[in-house]
């Protein structure tokens, strides 16, 4: 089973126009948890849920994914993010946190024997959740730890830096697009930043957006290009490629300690692109099922 750490909310996209917002259900974490499920993959989420609609939406597609929801759970509302097109073009948010599920307390302990964790994005940076998050990583003892800064500048604290560099021995992977690389490379400079997370953290995946992704391991460097694909949103699609990653690991048995050689990273990555590119074509952060996925040619490994 792996475990996933994180915010859940909604997502209000823009409809067609001045006025009108659709809901996604969202959350970088909870996406992840949603893509993992979907490829088969037994997942438990926990993160702050309310008990309004929206909440129940949100456990309810969960569920239909097979992912269990831990909670905790909330009499407050249901965190939102408003998506909106930036400068250059990318998803811009405004996020509504205070006040709302997001501040539950009382987050379960993880169960013993858990094989994997996934953590990251605004619940391991803005309190109350990033105490909870950052407790349970601390205490995790023998699991393989994936993480996703998954920043958010002008919301995401400064103080996030730190917490972030000094656990980098407690995470086996580590998930970043080049602009979480720049916002924590702050005071070092990129290459020097890559450099230490290349020196401490076993498996690190840079996202270059159109440019694909590169892999470093264990002394292996792999760059793969960008999915063919007709770009319709790019909302969730570096969380179905996290959950790529992990449903890719989790079949091959690098979550449990197999050796991670340069074919392997290759088609770890390829993988990821695959589970990504389906998610790019459709929508919302709206990950594809396995099914989808091995009817475009994709099959998640197996051992």
């Amino acid at each position: 089973m792996i475990a996933v750490l994180g915010e859940a909310l909604v997502d209000l996209l823009p409809a067609g126009r001045p006025g009108l917002w659709r809901a996604q259900a969202g959350g970088s974490p909870a996406n992840v948890a949603l893509g993992l499920g979907r490829l088969g993959i037994s997942t438990r989420f926990y993160g702050g849920l309310s008990r309004d609609g929206w909440g129940r939406w949100i456990r309810d597609r969960l569920r239909g994914a097979g992912v269990e929801a831990a909670g905790p759970f909330s009499e407050g509302p249901t965190p939102l993010a408003r998506v909106e097109a930036g400068a250059a073009g990318e998803a811009a948010y405004r996020f509504y946190l205070r006040g709302t599920a997001f501040e539950a307390s009382d987050w379960p302990e993880l169960p013993d024997g858990v094989r994997a964790v996934h953590a990251g994005s605004l619940a391991a940076a803005v309190e109350p959740a990033a105490g909870a998050v950052w407790a349970r990583l601390d205490r995790l003892k023998g699991a393989f730890v994936s993480f996703d800064p998954n920043v958010r500048p002008g919301l995401t604290p400064p103080s996030f830096r730190q917490a972030f560099w000094e656990r980098l021995d407690r995470f086996d992977l580590v998930k970043l697009s080049v602009a979480d690389l720049d916002w924590l490379a702050a005071g070092r400079g990129r290459e020097a930043a890559l450099e230490l997370l290349r020196e401490r953290v076993r498996w690190v995946v840079l996202t270059l957006g159109p440019g694909g992704a590169v892999g470093f391991s264990e002394g292996h460097e792999v760059h793969v290009p960008p999915p063919a694909v007709r770009v319709v949103d790019t909302v969730g699609a570096g969380d179905a490629f996290a959950a790529g990653l992990l449903a890719w690991a989790h079949g091959c048995g690098v979550l449990d300690g197999a050796a991670l050689d340069r074919d392997g990273l290759e088609e770890a990555l390829v993988f990821a692109c695959r589970v990504a590119g389906l998610t790019l074509v459709r929508a919302g952060a709206d990950p594809p099922t396995r099914a989808e996925l091995e009817t475009k040619g994709g099959r998640v490994c197996e051992t």
